[in-house]
C-alpha cells in the first residue's frame, strides 16, 4: 500500500480552518474602575460619619471652644452625597463593563453627574467664597478666614474636574 504524503498535508490543511465559528467577547478588565469607585465610596462614607458625628456632638463642642462657631456641615454633608453617588455610578459601570451590557449608558451618566457635582462645588465657592470650609465650620472668626481653608476647596474642584475628565473617557471607551 502506498501512502501519498502530499495527499495527507492537504488534508489536515483544509481541515485546520474551521468555519462557522463565532468568537466570543472577552470581559474587559475594569479593576481601575472599581478601585476608583470603592476609593470614593469610602471617603465620601468617611465624611458622612465625620460630619454625623460632629451635629451629634455639636452642643459639646460649642461648649468646649466657643459658641461662636457655627459648625455647619450642610455643605460638606452635600458634596459628600454626590462624592457617594459617583462611586456607586462608576461601580455600576465596572459591572456593566464587565458584563458587556450598557456600559457607554451609564459612563454617559456619570459625565453628567460630574459636570453636576462640579457646578455644585464651584456655586458653592462663589457663594461663600474660597475657604467657605473655615467659614461653615468656624464663622467669620480668625480660624475660619485663615488661608489654609482655601486648600479643601482646591482639592474638590480638582477632583471634580478630574472626574468629569474621566467619566467622559469612560463613556467614549469602547
Amino acid at each position: 500500500m502506498k501512502v501519498n504524503i502530499e495527499d495527507y498535508y492537504k488534508r489536515t490543511n483544509q481541515n485546520l480552518t474551521p468555519k462557522n465559528i463565532k468568537k466570543e467577547k472577552k470581559s474587559p478588565f475594569t479593576l481601575a474602575e472599581m478601585l476608583y469607585g470603592t476609593f470614593n465610596i469610602v471617603i465620601s462614607v468617611i465624611f458622612i460619619l465625620l460630619v454625623v458625628i460632629m451635629n451629634t456632638v455639636k452642643p459639646i463642642i460649642n461648649d468646649l471652644l466657643n459658641p461662636n462657631f457655627p459648625l455647619e456641615t450642610r455643605q460638606i454633608f452635600f458634596l459628600s452625597i454626590l462624592m457617594l453617588v459617583l462611586g456607586i455610578l462608576f461601580e455600576i459601570y465596572a459591572i456593566e463593563k464587565a458584563r458587556l451590557h450598557r456600559y457607554s449608558l451609564i459612563g454617559a451618566i456619570s459625565f453628567f453627574f460630574s459636570i453636576f457635582m462640579t457646578i455644585a462645588i464651584t456655586y458653592i465657592i462663589i457663594k461663600y467664597s474660597l475657604n467657605w470650609v473655615g467659614i461653615q465650620l468656624f464663622g467669620q472668626t480668625e480660624i475660619g478666614q485663615n488661608k489654609w481653608f482655601y486648600l479643601p476647596s482646591i482639592a474638590y474642584l480638582g477632583y471634580s474636574i478630574f472626574n468629569v475628565y474621566y467619566s467622559f473617557s469612560l463613556m467614549n471607551s469602547q
